[in-house]
């Protein structure tokens, strides 16, 4: 859905004038919020009859953002506004921008702007614009709304709303003036004071690089404690290729319909890949295209090539060695499955690349227990061979199994460790979770 801002608010009130200091914290520049609301002329609305607000189980959430989805910080903030919807909240997108969101359930308000002028100015007219089209759309007594931010150039818009409802906000950015230019120029130095009141003014202070954090502290040390290092997402955009299965098999000499049985690992006793390797036989019993691909590098490589020639595996089993990068992402969108067969706890990377990439998991019980569910997002086995045949049996047999793991397990990781994990985070500091 979207909206366009007019000059007045939805009690028919025209907007505040230029010269309106109504409400306007003292700290915020003055340049940029001082002709925010221009007055405008037309016929009052009739007046509104005061309602109890719509009893809801989370306050509404006003986010802002300047900047075009198609750019880095749009992409970002559309991948959060989506999250946040999904959880359940109720979320209004202030854009200068049309974002492709409706399917999502977010309400989108375009309020347009201009490209005349320099960043300052641009930031200017969106600011008024954006906080007409709130004013409209979250009139007195409307009930509690929670605001975030993106960028220096939505903080004005927020420490208006501060000053003009008495709104708390958080204010959300990837990096700061003075990481982006040497501070010198006039208009680096008006940025830099719109920063700066943002940090001092925000509930709470979102942001995404240690870097970007330790200069907030030191440039605004009375906002140290509310600072919040935003969540490090498991790069799922690496696992999501436009490829075809079976090209990327067939580097590896192996049939475009033949199952690929992947383990990416050290290769040492703790990880068990000796373990799986033991198993291929009675795998290929019932299922004599299956192909077991062996990724990683240690102890265990040379005893391993032995070990497959021994058993008469050598056509069953390729030792691709260490991988990493572009190429094993393929791989592991490729595979049919991904075995996780250790010992002990081993780190989580195989698995989260897996849910990545949508690929059914099969792991011990004593790998990751707080973070698989048996059958539910991986399939549980022993650190025995006879229990890692049955566990990849288990998958190869049943076709709904397999799909349902892995998107099962993508929603898991996004869940915990991607855009809906980052989403949680900002509910908290915006104060809207669900209690």
């Amino acid at each position: 859905m979207e909206t366009t801002t007019r000059a007045r608010n939805v009690n028919g009130q025209a907007a505040l004038p230029a010269d309106s200091a109504v409400g306007q914290p003292e700290s915020a520049p003055r340049e940029i919020i001082g002709r925010l609301l221009a007055p405008t002329n037309g016929t009052a609305a009739p007046e509104r009859t005061e309602e109890a607000p719509p009893t809801a189980p989370r306050a509404p959430l006003a986010v802002f953002c300047h900047e075009a989805p198609d750019s880095y910080v749009g992409g970002h903030v559309a991948h959060v506004v989506r999250a946040l919807a999904r959880r359940g909240a109720v979320v209004h997108l202030f854009s200068r921008h049309a974002f492709d969101l409706a399917d999502a359930g977010a309400v989108v308000h375009v309020v347009g702007g201009t490209d005349e002028g320099d960043a300052v100015e641009q930031a200017q007219d969106y600011v008024r614009r954006a906080g007409n089209a709130f004013l409209e759309t979250f009139p007195p007594g409307a009930g509690p709304v929670r605001l975030i931010g993106y960028e220096w150039s939505a903080a004005p818009v927020l420490s208006l709303l501060r000053g003009l409802r008495n709104l708390d906000y958080v204010f959300s950015t990837h990096a700061l003036e003075r990481q982006r230019s040497d501070g010198s120029s006039p208009l680096a130095q008006k940025i830099e004071e719109i920063e700066q009141t943002a940090l001092r003014e925000a509930r709470s202070v979102l942001l995404h690089d240690p870097a970007t954090a330790e200069l907030a502290r030191a440039s605004v040390p009375e906002c140290a404690e509310r600072v919040t290092q935003a969540l490090e997402l498991f790069p799922v955009w690496d696992f999501e290729a436009d490829l075809d299965p079976g090209t990327i098999k067939a580097r590896y000499e192996i049939g475009p319909l033949d199952p690929v049985i992947l383990y990416v690992g050290d290769l040492n006793e703790r990880y068990g890949p000796d373990l799986v390797l033991k198993a291929m036989p009675a795998i290929l019993r019932n299922h004599p295209q299956a192909r077991l691909v062996v990724v990683g590098d240690g102890d265990l490589f040379w005893s391993l090539r032995v070990y497959a020639r021994y058993l008469l595996l050598e056509h069953a089993v390729r030792m691709v060695g260490h991988l990493q990068g572009q190429p094993l992402h393929e791989l592991i969108q490729a595979a049919d499955m991904v075995v996780v067969p250790s010992r002990e706890s081993t780190p989580w990377w195989t698995i989260q690349a897996a849910w990545a990439g949508r690929r059914p998991v099969v792991t011990t019980h004593g790998n990751a227990p707080a973070l698989t569910a048996h059958e539910q997002d991986a399939v549980l086995v022993y650190p025995s061979e006879n229990s890692v045949v049955w566990g990849v049996e288990r998958v190869l047999f049943d076709a709904d199994l397999r799909e349902a793991l892995g998107r099962n397990g993508r929603q898991k990781l996004d869940e915990r460790f991607g855009w809906g994990a980052l989403a949680a985070q900002v509910e908290e500091l915006a104060g809207v979770a669900a209690r």
